[in-house]
């Protein structure tokens, strides 16, 4: 008789790695949550004036994000990834996370910011969440894709003419880049009626002035706009019936952001050094653990960090955000920002040129290096020069290389025309 197989066949490991990339990809930007501006309350996104056409541009929901469908998170203050914890003895082991039901409430996991994301049924925590955070603005430099027949969003559907020429802010109007549509964010959250504004939302560009006018004078839209300011309100001033739980919960935000801060100083203070990150041991407390984690080491003389450090040291919190894939997280974080920052100097600078230099790397692969060279304009003018990143090419002649920065220019959103010389 054959023996019982021990080990586990090639499709099992294969599905179980499956399944552990799926559970990391969706943790992608669970971290910036913790570091995003305060939301706005629904009363003040409202404009009764003609001038808060000029004055209220759209920012990014996420400020270390570029405009993309925004991502389901399945955790807020961890990864399924193997993090080091400490053992009774003092030594930091590395371990597996593992989720108890006192875990999954203190790590409690908000809604997406894309309505389109939103379950079908919304729990009472996570509709006085997003009433809290407020309604989805889409990031100004946001290109809108065109349908087929190439009409497209734009971003005066979110505002309302009246006859005497006032026009006023429709803040329930939210565009879903997941569903390329527009959803109304009151009925989303309370209406019980299934419509297509708060379903897959309403993407027939030709008819979505008629469509908004009806939907805004009916009377289920009115009724979830009062709860919605209702709501609004009672958060505002702390009248909410479960005030207790949403005082933890915004303590529990406020420390999670307070310690990702921190640990986004050291990040920028390593990579503005040129500094390595990781050292031959991912431990803390540990020789040779690499300078980031030598510098949370050191900052327990900062009060929340000594909080911090003193809950994973006696194993009352296996989440610190301090692995390797955060700090890799955490340096694109980062990079992202710094690149728009670049960008947005670049578009305001009235030309540019660019200088190119192809080098073959140790693997004889052609790259390209890309800077940018401006004036910026301030108080005196001042020429500056940025690194935009290198560009595997596969060939040198002077017709690839300009197909291949003209793309380039036009992933970043730069446009050349008139400007590049």
């Amino acid at each position: 008789m054959a023996s019982k197989r021990h080990q586990e066949s090639g499709a099992d490991k294969r599905k179980k790695k499956r399944q552990r990339d799926d559970v990391r990809a969706s943790m992608a930007g669970s971290m910036l949550r913790y570091v995003q501006g305060a939301p706005q309350d629904p009363d003040d996104q409202l404009s009764t004036s003609s001038s808060s056409t000029h004055h209220q541009s759209p920012i990014s929901a996420d400020s270390a994000t570029a405009p993309s469908p925004d991502q389901p998170s399945t955790s807020s203050l961890g990864t399924d990834a193997t993090q080091p914890t400490t053992t009774t003895s003092g030594r930091v082991s590395s371990v597996t996370e593992r989720r108890s039901a006192s875990d999954i409430v203190e790590t409690y996991v908000p809604p997406p910011t894309d309505p389109a994301l939103w379950p079908a049924h919304i729990s009472d925590t996570d509709r006085v969440e997003t009433v809290r955070r407020g309604p989805l603005k889409v990031s100004p430099d946001f290109s809108f894709p065109k349908g087929p027949d190439g009409r497209a969003f734009h971003s005066s559907l979110q505002f309302k003419t009246l006859p005497n020429g006032e026009k006023i802010n429709r803040s329930w109007v939210v565009y879903s880049p997941q569903n390329n549509a527009v959803i109304c964010f009151a009925c989303k959250l309370f209406s019980v009626k299934d419509i297509k504004l708060t379903a897959e939302g309403h993407s027939d560009w030709s008819n979505i002035n008629t469509s908004l006018r009806g939907h805004e004078c009916s009377p289920n839209h009115t009724q979830c706009m009062v709860k919605w300011r209702e709501l609004g309100t009672r958060l505002k001033k702390g009248m909410a019936i479960d005030q207790a739980e949403l005082t933890l919960l915004e303590a529990e935000r406020k420390k999670w952001r307070d310690i990702l801060k921190r640990l986004l100083s050291i990040t920028l203070s390593l990579a503005s050094r040129n500094l390595s990150f990781r050292g031959s041991s991912e431990h803390p407390y540990e020789p040779d653990n690499g300078n980031f984690l030598k510098e949370v080491d050191m900052a327990t003389y900062d009060p929340v960090m000594e909080i911090h450090l003193a809950k994973i040291k006696d194993e009352r919190s296996h989440t610190h955000y301090l692995s390797h894939e955060t700090q890799n997280e955490l340096i694109q974080i980062i990079s992202s920002e710094t690149l728009r920052t670049i960008v947005r100097h670049i578009q305001s600078a009235k030309y540019f040129s660019i200088i190119l230099d192809c080098t073959p790397d140790l693997s004889h692969k052609e790259q390209m290096s890309v800077i940018v060279r401006i004036v910026h304009l301030q108080l005196q003018p001042d020429i500056k020069e940025y690194f935009l990143g290198y560009i595997d090419v596969e060939e040198t002649t002077g017709l690839s290389l300009s197909n291949v920065i003209l793309e380039k220019l036009k992933e970043l959103g730069i446009p050349p025309e008139h400007r590049c010389k």
